[in-house]
């Protein structure tokens, strides 16, 4: 039998012999080249997958995101991941003029992070992490709970499935600082949620961006921040796909009869 690198080769190379005028030919090349550790060319593959995307509103976001992609060793694929990420880059913009910090729950390896102070340093030159905060366990999920059970009907349900198990999307605290040194004075806070916000002095915050998966991160995220949220503030939770917290943000906006908006790419907004 052929090892599993040699058959990964060999579909790059047939992938390749298709041409390069199919986006999603190119898409599976990404995916398979990142596979093989293959990164530049992974990335210049996405490079050319992008010219057949339709231009984000803002034409310094697809440099900022392929940086950040290269900055945090993280993947092109899934490809409807920039679609998020350019809402997520608009809600920031939003709250560019209300007073308060900036945070974000969950971080992985950096890459929303390293869009979001990318942009914070385009709108004012002299940023340099100041006044971002992430908190994350930096040891990947808790372990899920009953309220995390994913029906089968649920969609996505078998993937969601695969990846929600306590210890994924674990990446250290000294991978992650490395990923964003270009922000030197971001303030980590490594811990469990909520007993990392135990010490944190009392603050205002204009934008919070939680990205936890769970129902009890999600749930002690929104408990938290939204009372100190400046007016005009927002979080927006990336995980509205995710059983576990789209029963927390529910249950949260039921219990304070707060409306929210979810945005096509499964995030949910609240704005004070």
């Amino acid at each position: 039998m052929m090892p599993a690198r040699a058959r990964l080769e060999q579909y790059a190379d047939e992938l390749r012999s298709r041409g390069s005028d199919d986006p999603a030919i190119l898409a599976s090349l990404c995916e398979v080249y990142w596979q093989l550790g293959r990164q530049p060319e992974s990335v210049e593959t996405y490079r050319s997958f992008l010219r057949h995307e339709a231009p984000a509103p803002d034409p310094d976001f697809d440099r900022i995101y392929v940086a950040g992609l290269l900055a945090t060793g993280t993947s092109p694929t899934p490809t409807r991941r920039r679609a998020r990420f350019i809402h997520l880059v608009e809600l920031l913009r939003r709250t560019r003029d209300v007073p308060g910090a900036v945070v974000e729950c969950g971080c992985f390896q950096g890459l929303s992070s390293f869009v979001m102070c990318s942009y914070l340093k385009q709108w004012a030159p002299g940023f340099d992490g100041s006044g971002y905060h992430v908190f994350d366990s930096f040891e990947g999920l808790s372990e899920p709970t009953l309220d995390d059970d994913i029906p089968e009907t649920w969609d996505n349900a078998a993937n969601l499935r695969l990846m929600s198990y306590a210890g994924n999307f674990a990446a250290s605290l000294e991978q992650v600082r490395k990923n964003l040194a270009a922000f030197p004075r971001i303030s980590f806070h490594k811990g469990w949620i909520p007993l990392c916000f135990a010490h944190l002095p009392e603050a205002r915050y204009r934008f919070v961006h939680v990205d936890v998966d769970l129902y009890d991160p999600t749930l002690d995220a929104f408990n938290y921040f939204y009372p100190r949220l400046s007016a005009k503030g927002i979080i927006a939770s990336d995980d509205y796909t995710w059983p576990g917290a789209r029963t927390a943000i529910d249950d949260f906006c039921a219990e304070r009869g707060i409306t929210f908006d979810v945005t096509a790419h499964g995030q949910a907004v609240l704005v004070k």
